[in-house]
């Protein structure tokens, strides 16, 4: 599980990642105010991302959520009646967004304990970082092709980077 000593710092990446991708959400929805951010970051990922909606729900769940508030993901969490860990890991890009049912032990920091765990969501920020550039140029399907094709998209867009750069009102 992740009991192996960290040689980086992948939250700061992921963090990024998931900001870009609440913009793109935003910008696709036409609302750059809080309260749906989640749910616009949600449906950009489903339709520009191509990312199951049970993976996104868990991305979000483990990633998003936790390093947006808290700062650190929670170690393990219930999800679909088992113990899940995650797993930051670059060495194996074709894991990405899987879930690997080897059971194991999640050390906790400063070896407070450990809890055990049935399987564990494999995340590369790498593989992730390109799919969120992809999504954006992609063609066909990819969101700046379809920007420059959809009024009601384009309205939105505009709609967004107004309250975005707004100088008046501030978050």
């Amino acid at each position: 599980m992740r009991g192996e000593e960290p040689c980086y710092a992948p939250f700061p990446a992921l963090m990024y990642c998931f900001s870009i991708i609440d913009l793109l959400g935003s910008l696709m929805a036409g609302t750059a105010r809080g309260g749906n951010t989640t749910d616009n970051a949600m449906r950009y990922m489903e339709k520009y991302l191509d990312i199951p909606l049970d993976k996104v729900r868990l991305l979000q769940k483990i990633y998003r959520h936790k390093l947006v508030h808290l700062s650190q993901p929670k170690f393990a969490m219930l999800y679909d009646n088992q113990i899940l860990a995650w797993k930051h890991d670059e060495n194996f890009p074709t894991k990405h967004l899987t879930i690997d049912l080897t059971p194991g032990d999640v050390i906790l920091h400063m070896d407070l304990g450990k809890i055990h765990c049935d399987a564990q969501y494999i995340v590369s920020i790498v593989v992730l970082s390109k799919d969120i550039k992809d999504s954006v140029i992609r063609s066909p399907g990819g969101y700046l092709e379809d920007l420059r094709n959809d009024n009601a998209l384009q309205s939105k867009f505009v709609s967004a980077i107004n309250q975005i750069y707004d100088p008046v009102i501030t978050d």
